[in-house]
């Protein structure tokens, strides 16, 4: 009796702790995932301001930066920090990350647009829970001719040209993580979020390395197509 209660005791346990686990790792994603959603959310929205869209894409602008052709393959990355009323204000507040060969470049705009684990500040809220780390690039043009009218000449068109960025943000959990605290700001630091198909060999990508580390993670990548749209 005493082996059969020990057995069915085990049991339980294990049950209640597999149960505990799928539950944490559900929820963990569902926050993740949450605050990943929530940078878009607010692009969106000041995209939707004129004012500030014109404003991004003229100085300092995120999106003037990234447009300029001498920063093709380069990424402009920003922590998301919960205390910044606006992290998204010039491209000054970011750092900036590409390829150099095999050799990764971090350290053009300094490395303040970096998220790090040690400062407070770059968690999302006062719990020290959650990291989100944005990067935008410009998008690779997949046609010569992508958005040109039938009968238009792109070079005598006074129509603006269109163009298309990529932002990707990560959103991870480190304290779930047993990888220590450098290796896991490595992986903010030392990578971009894409395969640059420039290289010879491919690169390992942000996600690659916090998977490497056991870090969990949520990325989500969004293509936008940028012109004005007048109101009639």
């Amino acid at each position: 009796m005493l082996v059969l209660l020990t057995i069915a005791g085990t049991w339980a346990i294990r049950s209640s702790l597999v149960s505990l686990n799928i539950t944490t790792n559900t929820q963990a994603q569902s926050l993740l995932m949450q605050n990943s959603d929530s940078v878009f959310f607010t692009l969106e929205n000041q995209m939707d301001d004129a004012l500030a869209f014109a404003n991004m894409r003229i100085g300092d602008g995120i999106l003037a930066y990234v447009m300029r052709p001498e920063n093709k393959n380069k990424e402009l990355v920003f922590c998301i920090r919960g205390t910044v009323a606006n992290n998204f204000a010039g491209s000054r507040y970011g750092s900036v990350v590409y390829w150099q060969g095999n050799t990764i470049n971090n350290s053009e705009m300094g490395k303040n647009g970096f998220c790090k684990l040690t400062r407070s500040i770059d968690f999302l809220s006062k719990r020290a829970a959650v990291l989100t780390q944005v990067s935008i690039r410009a998008a690779p043009s997949a046609q010569d001719w992508e958005h040109i009218i039938s009968g238009d000449d792109k070079e005598t068109s006074k129509r603006q040209e269109i163009q298309k960025v990529i932002i990707t943000a990560t959103s991870l959990l480190p304290n779930l993580s047993t990888s220590i605290e450098s290796k896991v700001e490595s992986c903010l630091t030392n990578y971009t979020s894409f395969v640059d198909t420039t290289l010879p060999i491919a690169n390992k990508t942000v996600t690659d390395c916090l998977a490497e580390n056991g870090v969990p993670y949520s990325t989500q990548d969004m293509e936008y197509t940028l012109r004005y749209v007048n109101a009639s």
